[in-house]
């Protein structure tokens, strides 16, 4: 009985053990205070006698699969964070264990031997390049695009327009989320700068890419804001109104001038409000229609991007157009403004952003922004049109137009975790765009040798109706295996384009050698277009891991696009009669398939992909009109490859290859001539293949903790095959010549461009030099009466600036630019179209406080120009200053006094020489010398006893009372 007991008591022992001793799995997410994965983490498992180390992966995840206790020690650190020890304990089993977020709080530790004060706090996270806003000194009442103004590697231009390392930013994020639709400005402008904890430059490859790793075609550079844990609950807006009114030359029509603006903004942790409104006459934008939205998270190599717009026409006689028409990069701004302010505007708008949490498994956020804009551009345009034979044609044509425009536009996204293993996100989207415009167009033309001359007046009245809508989904799946993973995303998208053009068209042509009236022509006619498109897509992503650090990942790209379109042309001088042999319906989609295979490493130091993938494509088009089909198809085999190594957390050398197709537009595949332009009808080649373009990408970045330095450099090679392009032909008929735009496919296009941008601060950062310059070289191919041409355009630029920043009250940031443009073509025919620009940009912006709260501000801009045409010969020296009074102890009021352009030389100026040799040079009109009174009053109550973290002191040195509001305790974080 005894032993029976015994042996009963020993088993009872030995399954105990067994039990205790079964492996199981312990997963996690490190995260920062703004919901940010934390990359690199090192997290050490201790349970009793094993310990266990591993790093956290590029999504912040960790894992560790062999876990024989119920009871532990995590243990988290990494640089730049403080280091966080935690106990679990559980009960037995072998079921897997899911814990909770782990957050890092940012180190704010103080050494008490050493003080170093000129370390500026640049972290560099693979895709993201992050920056301290403490760092940079900043006056009161300074808005986010002041500080991005000063961040290294970034530049805003006049118009607010913001370039990352050389690549434009599309979108904002503010704390991981899209900000009125990821619109870029509406949040620089608006967003006060002392509320900001950091600013991220992220390279955004999408929402897929974020969540698994995958990181697979083109990127779009983003902005990302991270708002201040004692500033993340509380109220904060203000209030503008001004008046004032032109000042200009004797005889010239003076107009009034006024601005009214107000922003409200409510955060309490997760939740966010934010109401915009503005009303001017003074070019304002509150809102940018052409951006933003949901680009929600493809990436990889699915193709379809939108093809290239080119081979212009159009009411105004200008030739090429687009991508084909111009060459990228190939213009060169007399003023360094661009288009956006061009003409003279009124505007209106209106906007809502939400953002909150649902719970802790439920995200949602959107806006809705309105607009109504009416516009006057007044433009002088000579281009010269270069062909092999008959020599040059010089077009001198000038365009006053009247446009309104409304637009509406509402995107909504809702994220839901129903646990740490599964994510679900969808966004909806809508906008709605309606113009009118009355454009009046005079064209004279000379310089061939069968016509001496021509002149053409053309009226025309046009009416567009765009509604667009969209969506997409994504679901993602992590499995307890470690790296496992599964995702799926899937878009569509419609588009409706509905136009009506009344052209009122008279032409004159004159004999060359007797000068007489060869022919009068008038043509009054209707256009009524009707486009729609739908586009659809999927990308599915497995990822299996093998071993610790490598795994294989298998995805399919799939992409639709399919396009119906009704043109039809009425004769109004027959009673509005169609016309058939100017009509056309044609319908065409393009279709890719992407099956690719690619093996991921990663290592601590350094982590690479490398793949392949087969992309075939179909292109199929069909004339209902004339009963034409086409079908043509491709296959490619695009190569994966990418390489990141990691020097340390401020040194970082990344290195990028990806492929695509692009699709012709309708423009360029319809069979039947677009005439709406007599003088330059637009062909298209429904036997048109699609492009395929490889692109790759070097980048370097480096940062030096101890002085503070930084460097950013990056390299992009672009080729294309079967590079769509314009083939500008001459027709002469009866001693009439005209200028047609055909299209064709050719090989040899390729451009390269490089980037770098080095700061050098000095005397704890009072003082930061900045070198920075570009080069840039296209190889363009284009066709001319049939015959190549091969079109090598050189861009280079380079800048010094010296940012001057005492104190507060002292702020002065002179710069000084030089760019050189120059163009060789090959056939000798187009050796009139060869230039050699040459541009100097001297500009200066600065504060100066001269009392307590009085200051005096500045913004200066000098061009020197050489190398361009009489009709551009203009050096414009623009001069905007003000003079300010602020009120109250915390400065929350202001009245200020502004001038703007007191020298009345803001004129839009531009010249380009283009793909086919056509060197184009215009001239705008834009508003010009004004002086406005306007008076702001600014109100923020956040949390009172909220204090900031060293690290996090106010941007101007000094504590800054909140707008005399009192309130409650510190937020708890900014969370998700």
């Amino acid at each position: 009985m005894m032993k029976t007991l015994y042996l009963y008591f020993f088993l009872m022992l030995c399954s105990g053990a067994l039990y205790a001793q079964t492996p199981r799995q312990v997963s996690g997410v490190v995260k920062d205070t703004t919901g940010q994965s934390v990359i690199g983490a090192t997290i050490k498992l201790v349970a009793g006698t094993d310990t266990l180390r591993m790093s956290s992966k590029t999504d912040g995840t960790f894992s560790f699969n062999n876990v024989k206790r119920s009871q532990f020690v995590l243990t988290i650190s990494n640089l730049g964070y403080n280091q966080q020890t935690r106990k679990y304990a559980y009960n037995d089993g072998a079921e897997p264990i899911v814990l909770e977020p782990i957050v890092l709080k940012e180190e704010s530790q103080v050494l008490g031997t050493v003080n170093i004060t000129t370390v500026r706090s640049v972290i560099i996270k693979e895709d993201t390049i992050e920056y301290r806003a403490s760092d940079y000194k900043l006056p009161v009442n300074s808005t986010t695009e002041d500080l991005l103004k000063k961040v290294p590697g970034l530049e805003v231009d006049k118009d607010g327009a913001v370039t990352a390392q050389g690549k434009s930013v599309t979108k904002v994020r503010v704390n991981g989320k899209d900000y009125f639709g990821g619109d870029l400005q509406t949040a620089t402008k608006n967003l006060p700068a002392d509320l900001i904890e950091r600013i991220q430059i992220i390279d955004d490859y999408g929402d897929q890419a974020n969540l698994t790793g995958s990181r697979n075609g083109d990127s779009e550079k983003i902005i990302n804001i991270t708002i201040r844990p004692d500033k993340n609950k509380g109220f904060f807006g203000n209030a503008v109104a001004g008046a004032g009114r032109d000042v200009q030359d004797a005889g010239a029509p003076e107009a009034e001038r006024h601005q009214l603006s107000a922003n409200a903004n409510y955060f309490n942790n997760t939740r966010q409000m934010n109401i915009l409104g503005n009303i001017n006459n003074t070019n304002a934008n509150l809102f940018n229609f052409g951006g933003g939205g949901n680009n929600g998270g493809g990436g990889g190599n699915n193709g379809g991007g939108g093809g290239n717009n080119g081979g212009g026409g159009g009411n105004n006689g200008g030739g090429g157009g687009g991508n084909n028409g111009g060459q990228p990069r190939g213009g060169n701004s007399l003023n360094g403004r661009g288009g956006g302010n061009d003409g003279i505007s009124s505007a209106s708008a209106v906007g809502f952003n939400y953002r909150d949490q649902l719970g802790k498994r439920v995200t949602t956020y959107g806006s809705y922004s309105f607009s109504n804009r009416d516009n006057n551009s007044v433009s002088t345009t000579f281009r010269e049109d270069p062909y092999p034979t008959n020599g040059n044609v010089l077009n001198n044509i000038k365009t006053d137009a009247l446009t309104s425009t409304l637009n509406h536009r509402f995107n909504w996204n809702l994220e839901f975790a129903p646990d740490s293993m599964n994510y679900i996100k969808f966004s909806p989207s809508f906008s709605y765009s309606k113009s009118n415009g009355n454009s009046y167009t005079q064209l004279a033309q000379q310089g061939n040798s069968i016509i001496n001359s021509s002149t053409q007046n053309t009226r025309a009245l046009t009416s567009n109706e765009t509604p667009n809508w969209g969506g997409n989904i994504l679901l993602n799946h992590r499995f307890h295996k470690q790296g496992r993973n599964v995702s799926l995303f899937l878009n569509i998208n419609g588009n409706n384009t509905n136009s009506d053009q009344e052209t009122d068209f008279i032409g004159t042509y004159r004999d060359v050698t007797t000068n007489n009236v060869v022919k009068d022509s008038t043509l009054n006619q209707r256009l009524h277009n009707d486009n729609k498109s739908v586009s659809s897509g999927a990308r599915f992503l497995y990822i299996e891991p093998i071993g610790k650090r490598a795994s294989l990942e298998a995805n399919w790209n799939y992409s639709r696009a399919n396009y119906d379109n009704a043109r039809e042309t009425f004769d109004l001088n027959k009673g509005d009669v169609r016309v058939d042999s100017l009509s056309n319906i044609y319908n065409y989609s393009f279709t890719t398939n992407n099956f690719g295979l690619t093996y991921r490493f990663t290592e601590k130091k350094y982590n690479y992909s490398i793949g392949i993938s087969g992309q075939p494509s179909l292109l199929e088009g069909e004339s209902i009109s004339r009963g034409v089909t086409s079908r043509r198809t491709g296959f490619n085999f695009v190569p994966i490859a990418r390489f990141t190594y990691k020097f340390s957390r401020s040194k970082e050398f990344n290195v990028n290859y990806f492929g695509r197709n692009n699709e012709p537009s309708f423009q360029q595949i319809q069979p039947v001539a677009d005439r709406s332009n007599p003088n330059n009808p637009i062909i298209g080649n429904p036997n048109l293949n699609a492009e395929f373009n490889h692109s790759f990408n070097i980048r370097f970045n480096n940062t030096q903790f101890t002085t503070g330095r930084t460097l950013f450099a990056n390299f992009n090679l672009n080729m294309t095959n079967d590079k769509i392009v314009n083939n500008s032909v001459r027709v002469i008929k009866n001693k009439i010549i005209t200028q047609e735009t055909r299209f064709l496919n050719a090989d040899g296009y390729y451009s390269m461009f490089g980037f770098y941008t080095y700061s050098i601060p000095m005397a704890q950062r009072k003082y930061i030099l900045t070198f920075g310059g570009s080069l840039n070289y296209n190889n363009n191919i284009s066709y001319a009466d049939s015959e190549k041409n091969i079109g090598k355009n050189t861009i280079a630029s380079q800048r010094v600036r010296l940012q001057i920043n005492p104190s507060t009250r002292f702020e002065l940031t002179p710069q000084v630019r030089y760019i050189y443009n120059a163009t060789k073509n090959s056939l000798s025919d187009f050796a009139n179209s060869n230039n050699n620009l040459q541009t100097w940009e001297m500009s200066t912006d600065g504060k100066f406080f001269f009392a307590k709260s009085m200051l005096v501000g500045i913004d200066y801009n000098k061009n020197i120009n050489s190398g361009y045409s009489g009709s551009v010969a203009n050096n414009p020296q623009i001069l905007s200053t003000y003079l300010e009074k602020q009120f109250f102890e915390d400065k929350r009021a202001t009245l200020r006094f502004q001038g703007y352009d007191l020298f009345n030389e803001n004129t839009g100026i531009s010249s380009t020489i283009s793909t086919t040799g056509a060197r184009t040079e215009t001239r705008n009109n834009r508003l010009g010398r004004y002086f406005m009174m306007t008076f702001t009053m600014r109100l923020q109550k956040f949390a009172s006893g909220s204090i900031a973290p060293d690290n996090m002191n106010q941007n101007n040195g000094d504590r800054r009372r909140e707008g005399g509001f009192g309130g409650g305790n510190r937020p708890p974080g900014t969370g998700n």
